[in-house]
Formats: C-alpha cells, sequence, structure tokens
C-alpha cells in the first residue's frame, strides 16, 4: 500500500506544477495559473464501489484515474467502471508508475486544447438564473 500511496503523492505534486490543484485550494495557494482541479476519492460506506481514485476537471474535461502499484491489479468491478466512464465520452484510466509520463503526456494534451473557453463560460453567463445558479468568484 505505501508503495500506490508513494505513487498518489507524485501525481499530486506532478498536477499542481500543471495548475490542477485540490479542490477548495486557496488562490495564495496556487503558485502556477489554475487550469483544473482534482479530488481524492475514499472508499467507504457512502461512495460508489469500483470508482477511480482520483477525479480531474482539466479544461473543461473530465479526467477520472485509478492509481496502482507497479504490482497492483484493478478489480473487475474498478475495469468496469473505467470502462463506463470512457464510454460516456469522459476519461477514465488505470495508471501504474511505468506509465506515468504517457499520463502527463494525456494531461497536457488535454490542457492544450483548443477548447472554445470563452464560448463556454458564455453558456455559463446565459443561464446564470436565480433557479439555476453559477456561482463565481
Amino acid at each position: 500500500m505505501a508503495a500506490e500511496k508513494n505513487f498518489e503523492n507524485k501525481v499530486k505534486t506532478w498536477l499542481e506544477s500543471e495548475g490542477i490543484y485540490p479542490l477548495g485550494t486557496g488562490a495564495d495557494k496556487m503558485p502556477v495559473p489554475p487550469c483544473g482541479y482534482y479530488e481524492k476519492r475514499w472508499g467507504g460506506g457512502y461512495s460508489k464501489s469500483g470508482l477511480p481514485d482520483m477525479h480531474l476537471t482539466v479544461n473543461f474535461i473530465s479526467i477520472d484515474v485509478e492509481l496502482k502499484a507497479s504490482d497492483g491489479r484493478p478489480s473487475e468491478l474498478q475495469k468496469q467502471k473505467v470502462k463506463q466512464i470512457n464510454r460516456s465520452q469522459s476519461i477514465a484510466l488505470i495508471l501504474y508508475p511505468e506509465g506515468f509520463d504517457d499520463f502527463k503526456k494525456i494531461v497536457k494534451g488535454v490542457k492544450n486544447l483548443p477548447c472554445q473557453i470563452q464560448d463556454i463560460n458564455l453558456l455559463k453567463e446565459l443561464s446564470n438564473t436565480n433557479k439555476c445558479q453559477v456561482l463565481q468568484t
């Protein structure tokens, strides 16, 4: 378990260096301009079984990551959830330390997509009524 936790910390450190911060991070603690967020999921009685360990949103794109140590094996349920997320036009993957460079390429590719962020922000403004609130700072 220690190897997986060490790998998780390595992933988190790299994400933050790219401007992808833990949900709730204060602006004063962001040395790199934010382009997304991540949250660590915790298994237990109140969460859906088999969900990947981390959920990221980068440049409006959802990425779910099941982290494994080099000798780790995903359960059938975890594999099923990853497949289901990918079928829904999001990105989900099972990540081993040996695939970390490939993961970096995927995240950087999503980060640099020529997405029309202005158009998406305009939709947020158009949809912002008192019954559909898009809260912003």
